[in-house]
């Protein structure tokens, strides 16, 4: 068996520390869910034509024969501050190994330099050799960079062993092998490595960082001594072998974790007799033994979710042209979501109460849209909408937009694909995304309170912005004038030392040399006040016209961001901040128009 050769990477102009590397991953999953998600979309992108994917995370503790082939002939050298040297000498150690099928495999050019015609694969080195490169494949979930440091970020000793079997020509297949770890940077005699490292081949004569896989036959065999899951004739995929995870609350933990992670984040590849290209293969095994994963038969929650999935499929495939599969269930409502100006659909929502009995595995899961992308059917996000008046009881909804914005969306994603930011976007698409996740909470509200059940609303702060805003704004031409802009109807009389958001000011803010000309934007200054410790502050946007409601279409008002005390900035549809807190807002609105803000402010 070949013995590796290992490969630290020197410090050059520009480059970031290994352990710097983990830092840039800031993120609000947990290890476990965080892994699953990564690698589990990394593999859906991979995935082959007209093949199903499976997708094996196994938690296994290896020993023996297994840790002595890692220690003599894989890792033949290590950085003085990796804790990998430690973990070697155990006599056991636990290890994940995550494998695909029925994938691509790394495949593409083993070094970062080689030029590619456009639409050729560069799987191997956005995975092995480049933190965060994004998928190549049009619209799919996952970035190639973000899903490896996931697996680095989900190792104590930040250290992984990976192969890969590729189809090279029509029946010919490569199986290659490399090893990699994330660590912090270190110093041997007068020269300074960032602390990534690689176990492979250094070419011949060369004593630079460059480094390339273990090949053909001599892979097979160090891949087959050291990972459970080997490669049937004609499979290709990767395996990745996870040494030491970061079990911070215990291997159990972390199982559970895992386990419950899947019906989360991947339940739409999970669904019963749907189309073989919407299907992925998913199981976990511990120590060789599988476990059970919940599905609808085991939860009312992802029973109603699924339903909702299959109603926006069907009406998004009638809007396409498309034969649907699968009746509807008569209990789910979809709404289209419309964006007004400029007049474009934006997707689809689907809701449906949903009684959730005791017991059920997902109980704390409900009361929530389901936001995923149109193509990948990877979940995004969860979204609750704690401060809406529910008047119907438990219930569940799913978002996809439509497959021409999907680019937009994705677009809008953070690194770990697990929210939506319209910030990060340009103008136009800036607005379709805010108005999309608007108009979802807006019909959400609709939907669990409709207007003619609704008696009584939250306390609001109206003051006289509306009026103050239009002596700033110009009435568009061939509207009624005659001053300012007045409220669509009388404001509550709320006083200040009972209302729960105060305004206190407003300014114009100046456009930006590369803002949209056509958008005027206010900041509003208001004041939290309430006896309890949070409140939830939400706005209701209208152009304001005399004589009339409103123009009846609040597209063209969104909210820009919100910004606390702290300066730190938010998106969305509304805000949490402590009593007493004076934050702001910015209104984005067409120039010249008057336009009416509400601030709703309910306990939090």
């Amino acid at each position: 068996m070949i013995d590796l050769d290992w490969i630290a990477k020197p410090f050059g102009p520009g480059d970031i520390a290994g352990d710097g590397t983990k830092k840039l991953l800031g993120t609000s999953v947990a290890t476990p869910s965080l892994l699953l998600r990564e690698t589990a979309q990394n593999s859906w992108d991979a995935r082959l034509v007209d093949e199903v994917p499976e997708y094996q995370m196994r938690f296994r503790r290896i020993g023996g024969e297994v840790i002595g082939v890692l220690r003599d002939h894989v890792f033949t050298g290590t950085s003085p501050s990796s804790g990998l040297a430690e973990v070697l000498r155990s006599p056991g150690v636990e290890a994940i190994e995550i494998h695909d099928r029925g994938t691509s495999g790394l495949d593409g050019p083993t070094n970062n330099d080689s030029q590619v015609d456009e639409g050729e694969p560069t799987n191997y080195r956005d995975f092995v050799l480049t933190v965060g490169a994004p998928r190549s494949r049009t619209l799919g979930g996952g970035t190639y960079g973000f899903g490896k440091a996931a697996a680095f970020r989900a190792s104590t000793c930040g250290t992984l062993v990976i192969w890969t079997r590729i189809l090279i020509a029509p029946g010919q297949f490569e199986e290659r092998l490399i090893a990699a770890a994330v660590n912090p940077n270190f110093q041997l005699g007068n020269r300074r490595y960032t602390g990534q490292q690689w176990w492979g081949v250094r070419p011949q004569g060369d004593d630079s960082s460059v480094v390339q896989p273990v090949r053909g036959t001599e892979a097979r065999a160090i891949g087959e001594a050291i990972f459970e899951r080997t490669f049937a004739p004609g499979e290709t995929g990767t395996s990745l072998l996870v040494l030491s995870p970061a079990y911070e609350d215990g291997r159990d933990s972390f199982i559970a974790e895992s386990r419950a992670a899947v019906p989360i984040n991947l339940w739409t590849k999970r669904l019963p007799n749907q189309a073989s290209s919407r299907r992925m293969n998913i199981s976990l095994t511990v120590d060789g033994e599988p476990i059970h994963i919940a599905d609808s038969k085991d939860s009312r929650v992802i029973a109603a979710k699924e339903a909702c999935l299959q109603a926006v499929r069907h009406a998004q495939a009638v809007g396409d042209g498309v034969e649907a599969s699968a009746e509807v269930d008569p209990s789910v409502t979809v709404e289209e979501i419309w964006c007004r100006s400029p007049r474009t659909l934006v997707g689809h929502l689907a809701v449906t109460p949903c009684a959730v009995p005791p017991g059920d595995p997902f109980k704390s899961h409900e009361n929530r849209v389901t936001l995923m992308r149109n193509q990948a059917e990877l979940v995004v996000e969860d979204r609750e909408y704690p401060s809406y008046r529910n008047m119907i009881g438990e219930w569940v909804g799913v978002f996809k937009p439509v497959r021409e914005l999907d680019s937009a969306f994705s677009a809008s994603e953070p690194p770990t694909h697990d929210s939506w930011n319209p910030n990060s976007l340009e103008s136009a698409h800036k607005r379709l995304v805010n108005t999309g996740l608007r108009r979802i909470g807006e019909e959400v509200r609709t939907f669990l309170a409709p207007a003619d059940a609704v008696e009584d609303e939250p306390q609001e702060s109206t003051s006289q912005l509306a009026a103050a805003l239009g002596v700033l704004s110009r009435p568009l031409a061939g509207r009624p004038t005659g001053g300012a802009a007045r409220t669509g109807r009388q404001p509550r009389d709320v006083k200040a030392r009972t209302s729960k958001v105060e305004v206190t000011g407003y300014e114009l803010v100046p456009p930006s040399e590369d803002g949209d000309p056509s958008t005027a934007t206010t900041r509003i200054t208001l004041l939290a006040r309430s006896d309890g410790e949070y409140v939830r502050v939400t706005p209701k946007l209208d152009i304001g016209i005399d004589g009339r409601n409103s123009l009846g279409d609040p597209d063209e008002v969104y909210i820009g961001s919100w910004t606390t005390s702290e300066g730190v900035k938010y998106d969305g549809d509304g805000i949490r901040v402590r009593s007493g807190e004076t934050f702001t807002v910015d209104v984005c609105y067409p120039d010249g128009v008057a336009i009416d803000c509400t601030f709703l402010g309910e306990d939090a």
